[in-house]
């Protein structure tokens, strides 16, 4: 089961063979309730729970103590994390050799967001304007400007992308196709050695959400 926002990662999620998703994000985190009932509808005992958001886990953490059955939590904090999570199960394995498999997975994974400020505020030294393209890194603020060409570049940057081999560009329901492709030309110029995957995520409020891996 898996904590989803966006029609483009539904239809990733589903590919990967999910078998309930809880609609979610940012602004709507959904209730230890709600995930609740998604691991009661499901016909199985051993459910695997992906909450895909730092602000879902601690409700997720509460789940296995409301059912009868065996739930385990994989503390994915994005939807990146969640998809390497669910690429490193293995059908053949037992339930506990997934769950840790499936916690590494995700823990190899970089995730970098941009966004827009909703407010001006002051975080660790970085000051945002509201209005601003602000880059996020595993949910750490670390740039605010307002070109969004020059935040992914300086977002890329702090996420030491030179270590990384592929990156996957999600782009959100407010970024055409054709954007995305273009930013992805632009990251290709500045390291050609990159493997750039651009993928329809259809997320709201988040321009790209990038995977590193």
């Amino acid at each position: 089961i898996a904590v989803v926002s966006g029609a483009g990662f539904e239809k990733v999620y589903r590919g990967l063979s999910v078998s309930a998703i809880v609609p979610g994000g940012q602004t709507m985190n959904p209730s230890t309730e709600e995930l609740l009932a998604a691991v009661e509808t499901v016909p199985a005992n051993n459910i695997i729970l992906l909450p895909n958001n730092s602000n879902v886990i601690l409700s997720a953490r509460q789940v296995p103590n409301l059912t009868q059955k065996n739930v385990c939590i994989v503390p994915t904090e994005t939807l990146p994390q969640g998809i390497a999570a669910l690429l490193a199960f293995n059908f053949d394995a037992d339930f506990d050799t997934n769950c840790l498999a499936m916690t590494k997975a995700a823990q190899n994974i970089q995730t970098a967001e941009i966004t827009t400020a909703v407010r001006s505020v002051q975080i660790g030294g970085v000051r945002v304007r509201e209005g601003d393209y602000i880059g996020l890194v595993n949910g750490n603020l670390t740039i605010a400007g307002q070109d969004i060409e020059h935040v992914i570049r300086e977002t890329l940057k702090r996420m030491q992308i030179d270590r990384y081999e592929i990156i996957t560009l999600y782009y959100g329901e407010d970024t055409t196709a054709q954007q995305a492709q273009d930013t992805a030309k632009r990251i290709k110029e500045q390291y050609s050695y990159l493997e750039i995957e651009v993928v329809d995520g259809g997320q709201p409020h988040y321009a790209y959400i990038i995977s590193a891996e």
